[in-house]
């Protein structure tokens, strides 16, 4: 049985466990990623978090704050759902800039895994 490769890049299934802080993601083609929040909130997308992705300083190059930060969330309303293609976080730290979406999320979870 062969699997959609747009169905493999979708979540079947998001699980929050706000006391553990962590988040699970069961994937179209059954896989299941679990990250812990001070992962996701380390590995924000976004242009201030990650500013050799659009241009700015030098590649790789994360900004202490980012290394530093840590991941919490408050309640289940601060994650959103951005269309049908990613996740948005609200984090305790004031920072709510990152969108997630499935192809990254499951690139951090390879990368992880590896």
């Amino acid at each position: 049985m062969s699997v959609n490769p747009q169905a493999a890049a979708k979540p079947s299934g998001i699980i929050v466990d706000l006391p553990q802080q962590r988040l699970q993601i069961n994937w179209g083609d059954g896989q299941v990623s679990v990250f812990e929040f001070d992962t996701l909130r380390r590995a924000c997308p976004c242009a201030e978090c990650r500013p050799w992705v659009h241009g700015v300083g030098r590649p790789g190059e994360t900004p202490d704050s980012v290394r530093n930060a840590v991941g919490r969330l408050e309640s289940l309303q601060d994650i959103q759902p951005v269309g049908s293609y990613a996740l948005h976080f609200n984090w305790a730290d004031g920072h709510t800039t990152g969108i997630y979406d499935w192809v990254y999320l499951r690139s951090i979870a390879i990368s992880a895994a590896s």
